[in-house]
Order: structure tokens, then C-alpha cells, then sequence
């Protein structure tokens, strides 16, 4: 079956998500400064680890989540309305039963294991306070991935966007209140996000009632329920492992470093989200269509997708990421006035590592799409593991704090590369075109930027100021838009990319 790729769609989605994005992103810089400034280091840094050990525990939520929306997508494609609706029934059955589970098993963690994190004696009953309401938070936001992933996969991000910026002007009312309310600032903090997360779920709710298989009820279908979860169950080890590496950091840099490192680490990681939310909105709007397609049987159309996405991922990362890793400590000056020490060279070390792990993101998505993902998800579980161990090991000899983002970008590297052969092994993907067509014209175009602002840096603008700070965003914005477009894109690419931005200009979205 041919598929066709409905780029009007995709212009009208990335440019809602991105409007949503510059709102909530000046809100979060904003909110970040002020939280530190209220909270002070060591609770900001103490909300940072509950946070951390909270985001461990929504792992199955996470796997459970991307497995919905490819099964959603899929049926889309092949327009199995019957299909689509059950399994949107046995998605909430499932989420449903998860969302108790984690919540118990939750609170055993909390009765044994929080007391023994690096936390000062007179702040642990704050702790166990933010504990409780972030799994309340957590177990509500479990219940509405079937909802949000139906959402995702009926590409209504435009208006999802709304909700979105609607949330974030929530979070600036609750910085006014934690300004100005005297009781324990961390606590008063957990309760009004509690709020706005029942804000986010009921809108997200309502806004998925307009589909007619989000009005089907939990339901139990052995059949569809196997598929699920050995679809699932693959995905969980990965899951589980990324968020033991990833929140693993935040631990081992307590235990070994302390809280002032845990602020600044959480400060690299704020920003890291924030550049990589600026990549993730383009993405979000690519994968449905690229999911349908596999499900539509279009493997042309759905490599289309894949070579054409990495391409301006690679290019809209650059963006935002090159100005920031230039002058990252004259930013987290401007934004945070006394930013915690070494916040600088970890937002630049994290900035550099989320560049090569988002290289390969839709051959990743492309391997979902298939549903052979064993081979793979083993591959991709090993690896995180071993980052964690390599990481603790360096730690136990005596190594610094850094070396765990130098870690974390070789073994991105390497998942870079298993992306690839799974690519290959079960869609056909060319390995070669990528090198060609897609890794060597990026690497080139990453060494002529750096070697320009290196030569602007060192002969021009010797001090960081504003100026400077200008001037290198302005050239550095203007040679990815010119070498992206000469040397990363084809010409079937280019066209597309004018077609792109003049259906996301000139036309609305359709009904």
C-alpha cells in the first residue's frame, strides 16, 4: 500500500510545537534561576535526587508508553478502526494495573531506601513528604498514557500545545506563591505541582474523548494483551536500564560528590532537556507519519522519513547547542546570576553527549515500527548497564565527577552504530547511504563551524560578553542554515524543506 507522507501536517505540528517550545522554555529558564535562588543548593539539589529516584520508577510507564502509541500508529496506518479501538482498551487495562504496582512498590523503596541517600538529617522528613506527592504524581500520569499516546498518534500536537503553554503559565503562578508563602519551600513546591499535574491529565483526558475508541472501557483480550506485553517486556529491561544510567549519575554524584555537585549537575541536565525539547518537537511530528507508513507497508516513504528527519534533527540540535557550548559560562551567568561551580563545563560535556545519542533516533523509532526489537533492546540494555559500571568503577579509583559524561559519549557512540545494523537487518536501511549521505556530510559541516567561531573566538571577540555571545550566535545560526542546506541536504531533501516551510507559513492545518 502506498503512503502518503503529509508534510502540511508535519509544518503545522512543528510550528505549534515550537511556539509552544520558546514559551515554556523562557518560563523554565526563568522558573530554574528562582527555584535555585528560593530553594538554595542543597534543597534544589535535594529535589533534583527525589526527582531522580521518582523518574526510576516510571520506567514501565515509559516502555508501556512508546509501545501504545506504535500500536496506535500501526492500525492508523492500515485503518483498522475495530483494531485501534481495542487496543486502546487493552492499553488502559494495562496502564491501569501498572500504576498500582509502581505505586506499592514505591512505597517499600521509600520505607527502606531513602534514608540511606546523602540527605542531612533535619530535611529527610521534606523528603519523604516530596516523595509521596511525586507518586501520587506519577501514578496519575501512568493512567493517562493511553490517552496522550492517542493524542501523539493522531498528530494533534497543535493543539496539545496549548495545554502545554497553559501548564507552564501554571508553574510561573506557583514561583509567585513560593516567593511569597513562608512555610517549607520544598514541600509547598511538591503540593502545587501536584495541581497542575491534575490540570495536565483532565485536559489531555477530555481532548482524547473526541476519538471514538478512547470511549471504549478497559477491557481484557489475551490475545492482544500477549502481543503487548512481549512487544512491552522488550522494551522494559531498556527502559529500566537507561533510567539506572541516567538517574544512576544523579546517585553515584551524591554519594560520591555531594549535593553542591548534584546542583550543578542538575543544572546541565535542565539545559540538556531544554535543547533536546527543541529537537524532540520535530520528532514528535515525524514518527506517527513514519510508523503509519511501515504499517501502510511503504518502506520507500518510511526511509524517506527516517534520512530526511536525521538530517534536520542533526541541524536544529546544532542550532541551539553550538551558541551554549561556546559560552556556557557566560549564559549561566546571565541566567542564574551565581551559578553553582562546574555547572559551566557539565552543560557543555552533556550538550556534546545528547548530540551523539539523538544521531540515530528515527532509525531507532524505524526498528519499533518492525516489532523485532530483541535483538536490539538486548544490545541497547547491555550497554546502559555498562555505562553505569564503567562509571562507578572510575568513580571508586578516584576520578572525577566529568568523566562520567566522557563515558556516557562512547557508549552512545556505540548505540549510535547498533541503531544501524538493526536498520539494516529488518528494513532494508542502507548503511552505506548513511555513512554517504548523511554522517560524513554532518561531520564535515560540524568541523567548519567549529573552525570559524574558534577563529572569531581567538582573533575577534577575545572576552565573553554580550556582544560576543551575539556575534556567535548570529554566525553560527547562519553557517548550519547555509551548510546544512549545501552539504547535508540532497536536492529532493532541499525541495522538500522549501515545500516544508512554505505549507508551515502559507497554509493552515487540515480538518
Amino acid at each position: 500500500m502506498s503512503f502518503e507522507i503529509n508534510r502540511k501536517k508535519i509544518a503545522t505540528n512543528t510550528i505549534a510545537l515550537y511556539i509552544r517550545l520558546g514559551i515554556t522554555m523562557v518560563i523554565s529558564f526563568f522558573m530554574t534561576r528562582v527555584m535555585l535562588q528560593q530553594l538554595g543548593a542543597e534543597d534544589y539539589g535535594l529535589n533534583n535526587l527525589v526527582a531522580s529516584v521518582i523518574s526510576m520508577f516510571s520506567f514501565i510507564n515509559g516502555s508501556m508508553g512508546t509501545a501504545v502509541q506504535r500500536f496506535y500508529c500501526i492500525e492508523i496506518g492500515r485503518g483498522n478502526q475495530e483494531r485501534l479501538g481495542r487496543v486502546f482498551s487493552v492499553g488502559l487495562y494495562l496502564h491501569i494495573i501498572v500504576a498500582v504496582i509502581t505505586f506499592l512498590i514505591a512505597e517499600v523503596f521509600a520505607v527502606f531506601f531513602l534514608h540511606k541517600m546523602n540527605i542531612p538529617p533535619e530535611r529527610m522528613v521534606a523528603a519523604h513528604v516530596v516523595f509521596q506527592i511525586s507518586m501520587v504524581s506519577l501514578a496519575l500520569n501512568i493512567i493517562n498514557v493511553p490517552y496522550s499516546a492517542l493524542l501523539r498518534a493522531r498528530e494533534m500536537f497543535s493543539k496539545t500545545a496549548i495545554v502545554d503553554i497553559l501548564q507552564a503559565v501554571l508553574r510561573l503562578v506557583v514561583l509567585y506563591l513560593l516567593v511569597h508563602i513562608n512555610y517549607d519551600k520544598l514541600i509547598t513546591l511538591s503540593v502545587l505541582n501536584l495541581g497542575i499535574t491534575l490540570f495536565y491529565v483532565g485536559a489531555l483526558f477530555f481532548m482524547a474523548r473526541r476519538f471514538k475508541e478512547s470511549h471504549n472501557p478497559p477491557m481484557r483480550d489475551k490475545g492482544l494483551i500477549k502481543q503487548m506485553l512481549t512487544f512491552i517486556s522488550m522494551l522494559l529491561v531498556t527502559v529500566l536500564a537507561q533510567l539506572l544510567k541516567t538517574q544512576g549519575v544523579v546517585i553515584l554524584i551524591n554519594l560520591f560528590f555531594g549535593l553542591i555537585i548534584n546542583a550543578a549537575y542538575a543544572v546541565a541536565v535542565q539545559v540538556s532537556h531544554m535543547v533536546n525539547s527543541f529537537v524532540t518537537n520535530f520528532k514528535q511530528s515525524m514518527v506517527p507519519q513514519m510508523m503509519s507508513a511501515y504499517g501502510a507497508g511503504d518502506k520507500d516513504a518510511m526511509n524517506k522519513i527516517i534520512n530526511m528527519g536525521t538530517k534536520i534533527t542533526f541541524l536544529l540540535m546544532l542550532m541551539i547547542s553550538i551558541p551554549v557550548i561556546f559560552e556556557a559560562q557566560f549564559v549561566l551567568d546571565i541566567w542564574l546570576k551565581t551559578p553553582p561551580e562546574h555547572a559551566a563545563k557539565l552543560v557543555v560535556l552533556v550538550l556534546i553527549a545528547i548530540n551523539i545519542s539523538s544521531f540515530t533516533y528515527f532509525q531507532y523509532q524505524g526498528v519499533h515500527a518492525t516489532g523485532n526489537i530483541l535483538g536490539q533492546q538486548i544490545w541497547m540494555s547491555s550497554l546502559y548497564i555498562a555505562n553505569i559500571v564503567i562509571i562507578y568503577v572510575l568513580f571508586k579509583f578516584g576520578a572525577s565527577f566529568d568523566k562520567a559524561l566522557y563515558v556516557n559519549m562512547f557508549i552512545s557512540a556505540i548505540q549510535c552504530g547498533i541503531n544501524l545494523f538493526y536498520a539494516q537487518k529488518y528494513f532494508n536501511y542502507s548503511i552505506r547511504d548513511f555513512l554517504q549521505g548523511i554522517l560524513i556530510p554532518c561531520v564535515v559541516a560540524v568541523a567548519l563551524i567549529i573552525a570559524v567561531l574558534l577563529t572569531v573566538v581567538h582573533n575577534i571577540c577575545l572576552r565573553p560578553s554580550v556582544f560576543r555571545f551575539c556575534i556567535l550566535t548570529v554566525i553560527s545560526e547562519v553557517l548550519i542554515c547555509s551548510l546544512g542546506y549545501l552539504i547535508v541536504l540532497n536536492q529532493t531533501e532541499k525541495e522538500q524543506v522549501i515545500n516544508f516551510l512554505k505549507y508551515g507559513l502559507l497554509r493552515k492545518e487540515d480538518k
